[in-house]
Order: C-alpha cells, then structure tokens, then sequence
C-alpha cells in the first residue's frame, strides 16, 4: 500500500501559520508565538497598537523578529525528510514540487 505523502507549502511553519517558542524571562521560561510569513501566517497576524477602537500594547510577532526562519526551515524540512525518505513515490512528489533529493541531509 502506497503512504499518502504529505509535503508542506511552508517549511518554515509546515503550513500551521504560528510558530511557538520558549523565551526566559526572569526566572521564567515562558512559550511564546510568532507568525509565519506565509500566507497561513496572516491568521496570526495581530498587532493591537494597529487596532482603531479598541489599541492594546500586545502584539504576534512576524518569526523573522524572534529567530532566523532559515534555519528553521532547514530543521523542519530535515525532520520531515527523515520521516518520510522510505515511502514510495517520494522522490517523484519532489521532483514535481522542484525539490533537490537530499544526498545526505545533515544538521547546520
């Protein structure tokens, strides 16, 4: 039976718009959320200073501001990699999407 191969349009959120991530404050470690720059991002897209009737000081911040999303990408798309390299038809479902096959797909 052939695994259905699920491949993200956004590597750097992998299509959830919002990415969570821990922050110290102080003494404590806190999650915390920014938005993707993809299209599922702008759901999350909130800046109350920006708001007409009703402003707050709260805000989602865009990922770029917390963390470099090429990195993450790279996570991401190594996680997904190794947990989809042995199915079946994976290498044309890249080649269709113009995707390199990874020789070798290493951290850093």
């Amino acid at each position: 039976m052939k695994d259905k191969i699920w491949m993200p349009k956004c590597w750097i959120c992998m299509d959830e718009g919002v990415i969570l991530y821990y922050k110290q404050e102080g003494n404590v470690k806190a999650e915390y959320a920014a938005h993707c720059t993809c299209q599922a991002g702008e759901a999350f897209n909130y800046d109350g200073t920006k708001c007409e009737k009703h402003k707050s000081p709260y805000y989602i911040p865009v990922i770029s501001q917390v963390m470099g999303p090429e990195q993450l990408a790279k996570e991401n798309f190594r996680k997904w990699w190794e947990a989809n390299k042995n199915k079946e038809g994976i290498e044309k479902a890249m080649q269709e999407k113009g995707i390199p096959i990874p020789k070798e797909v290493t951290q850093g």
